[in-house]
């Protein structure tokens, strides 16, 4: 194992440690007051423009637009015969979206009531910022600096900005409690690093 493939597995194990805790202080209540708090606070900041943005992000953060892109990117690496990061970006994808699908199902927490949109699905954890926000986003980068390793920091920037603002739109919406979404970015960052440990795990030469 390379030491950045090592790397990549101690990072998984310490952000999915950070998830149980998350968790389990979302199953025992213990995260509640500093949730409604963030509530409250995102209540009394709401501006019209910035409602309008974080609905931009609500609609780009979709399953529909979501799934296209997934799609659009996975037959790009295809079409560039870059076949450990195809079969990566397949991992990364499709397991955040079925991992937060499970959780939610078994966690079964309720939303906030006083969302300015609606979801119907549990909430948590947040889908948006685990599936959207950190597999596609931070996952994206994380592949795209194998193929480009001179800018992968810029590619990293880039994803984990995209990732937190897409966490933070799930909040400003009051559609999402503060821990749901923290729980959705550790959940979807242990995802990437784990598959980006296999795809590590001999040289990526040329991304192939």
């Amino acid at each position: 194992m390379t030491s950045s493939a090592r790397r990549n597995l101690w990072a998984g194990v310490a952000l999915f440690l950070a998830l149980l805790a998350v968790t389990a202080g979302v199953v025992m209540g213990w995260v509640q007051p500093l949730d409604d708090a963030w509530r409250s606070l995102m209540a009394d900041a709401e501006i019209p423009w910035l409602v309008a943005v974080a609905k931009g992000f609500h609609v780009v953060g979709g399953f529909p637009v979501a799934l296209g892109t997934s799609i659009v990117i996975g037959v790009a690496f295809a079409v560039a015969k870059k076949w450990r990061l195809f079969w990566a970006w397949i991992a990364i994808v499709a397991g955040a979206q079925f991992l937060s699908t499970v959780v939610k199902l078994l966690i079964d927490r309720a939303r906030p009531v006083d969302a300015l949109v609606h979801e119907a699905s549990a909430a948590y954890p947040s889908g948006h910022a685990m599936v959207s926000g950190a597999a596609i986003g931070i996952g994206l980068a994380v592949l795209a600096g194998f193929v480009w390793p001179r800018r992968r920091r810029l590619f990293l920037c880039i994803g984990i900005a995209y990732a937190v603002l897409m966490a933070l739109s799930r909040t400003y919406l009051r559609v999402h409690w503060l821990t749901d979404v923290v729980g959705g970015l550790l959940f979807g960052c242990a995802v990437v690093a784990f598959v980006a440990t296999t795809a590590m795990y001999r040289r990526v030469d040329g991304g192939s």
